[in-house]
């Protein structure tokens, strides 16, 4: 027997042992003492309504219920009302959890995340065929979960982590030629539909510049069939959530990146510079996908592909800190590049990035808490460092027969 299964058998036999391990003591030290998770409360409350008592997730009582759950009470009229505001079919992520009580579905949550993190700084590490030394690895890996991000993600039980997870695996998947593994992961992760909202159209059409038709397929009735069986199994879903979405803003009061600069650190910008900006850089997204349109594997496509996910949480009408995971394999696109470039010398100020996002950005969201409520200011820190970043990286245009 080789040694790369042997690796496989004892890893298939040692995680879910860890798994489950990781489980109990998080029940134990933290779930059954300090309940939270609220980010997946309405999702898990929805799904079991929805399961077990055939609620619409959307009805006001099962939003109630999630309601008395997270506040011990009804919701103030400023406050977040916590509702399903999902598409129908993220149901069918947390049904698994629905057989358990909040505080064990909240652990295996957390358990879910921690996992999945680090098997996205995995598979970016590979979308980009980067192999850093043991130590840099081991350090990359953990910093995923520890950085504030990842560690707000997790506490959370955000399910911008899986998203970010689907979305890590299908780019690498089509990199890779897997083309229906990559189709079936994106239309997987559009359950969050503001992660998806640029790089899903955009990979569509790049399938069809391409000839990729298994990619373009995959994606497509992955898509059509979630869609059908949400309208087979809850025909109103749609309105539904159109109608809680239309009502969210009435009690979120932090946008976008961009929206954050121009109303509130210039205030005396408007919408229309707002709008402008938002223009300029869809503008110039557009222009680069344009300049890959059929590039199937250079460092140019990897290099927009991260613009994409970057410019996607600086654009989003609403995005969440915790949907920043997404740009992770930007950061580690860069860090890539310096390798190349500079070698071994390469990993010191890969370290060293790694701890000043690490200490800076928790030192600035520990400074600016007020309440138990992040700030503005947490939001900009990595998508403002990110852009300019890629900027710097852009790589030069590869001349073509």
């Amino acid at each position: 027997m080789d040694k790369q299964r042997l690796i496989i058998i004892a890893l298939a036999i040692l995680l879910p042992i860890v798994f489950v391990a990781d489980v109990i003591f998080t029940h134990n030290a933290f779930t059954a003492r300090f309940p939270g998770g609220n980010d997946s409360v309405p999702r898990y409350v929805g799904a079991q309504a929805w399961f077990f008592e055939r609620l619409s997730p959307y009805s006001d009582e099962v939003t109630d219920r999630a309601q008395k759950i997270i506040y011990g009470r009804l919701a103030k009229p400023e406050e977040d009302k916590q509702r399903f505001a999902y598409p129908f079919y993220v149901i069918f992520f947390y049904l698994p959890l629905t057989f358990f009580t909040w505080d064990w579905a909240q652990a295996i949550g957390i358990v879910v995340l921690e996992f999945a993190l680090v098997a996205m700084t995995i598979f970016s590490l590979r979308l980009y065929r980067w192999s850093p030394p043991p130590l840099v690895l081991a350090f990359t890996v953990l910093w995923t979960i520890i950085f504030y991000h990842g560690t707000r993600t997790i506490i959370l039980v955000q399910f911008a982590g899986i998203a970010a997870l689907l979305i890590v695996v299908g780019l690498w998947a089509i990199k890779e030629k897997r083309d229906v593994l990559g189709g079936v992961a994106l239309a997987l992760a559009s359950a969050k539909p503001q992660m998806l909202f640029l790089i899903l159209p955009l990979i569509g059409l790049w399938s069809l510049f391409n000839k990729r038709w298994r990619l373009a397929a995959s994606l497509t009735i992955t898509i059509l069939t979630l869609l059908g069986v949400s309208f087979a199994l809850l025909p109103s879903w749609l309105f539904d959530m159109q109608t809680q979405l239309a009502d969210y803003t009435n009690y979120t009061h932090i946008g976008s990146p961009i929206n954050i600069l121009t109303t509130i650190v210039f205030p005396s910008l408007d919408s229309t510079v707002e709008w402008g900006m938002i223009g300029i850089l869809l503008g110039w997204l557009l222009w680069e996908w344009w300049q890959v349109k059929r590039d199937q594997d250079s460092t140019r496509l990897d290099w927009v592909i991260a613009l994409t996910l970057i410019i996607t949480n600086m654009i989003v009408t609403r995005t969440a800190t915790t949907n920043y995971v997404m740009m992770l394999p930007a950061l580690f696109y860069m860090f890539k590049v310096a390798a190349d470039r500079f070698g071994a010398k390469a990993n010191v100020w890969i370290v060293m990035t790694e701890l000043i996002l690490f200490i800076g950005i928790w030192m600035l969201f520990a400074f600016t808490l007020k309440g138990r409520d992040e700030q503005w200011q947490v939001y900009l820190p990595l998508p403002l460092m990110l852009l300019a970043g890629m900027i710097v990286f852009r790589p030069k245009q590869e001349s073509r027969p």
